[in-house]
């Protein structure tokens, strides 16, 4: 994780920006959902039980994606 990583900063920056989801429930199974916003996409991903191991997340900004990586999306579900 980054050290300058901030959920809260990103939030303010990419909160209405539409958000992919993608995580692995096992090595077969990949899942992937979009959000219309940043706090849909993880308020979907703390009700999910078990948390997958597995979980990217790609924020949509100016035709291009974002990724975060499972470390900052951690992060993004403590701070928010």
């Amino acid at each position: 994780m980054s050290e300058n990583f901030s959920a809260k900063e990103t939030f303010a920056i990419y909160g209405d920006s539409e958000t992919t989801i993608t995580y692995f429930r096992d090595e077969l199974v990949t899942q992937k959902r979009t959000f219309p916003t940043l706090r849909d996409a993880v308020d979907y991903l703390k009700a999910l039980d078990p948390l997958p191991n597995q979980t990217t997340l790609h924020i949509r900004v100016h035709g291009r994606d974002i990724p975060f990586d499972r470390d900052n999306v951690a992060k993004l579900m403590q701070e928010l």
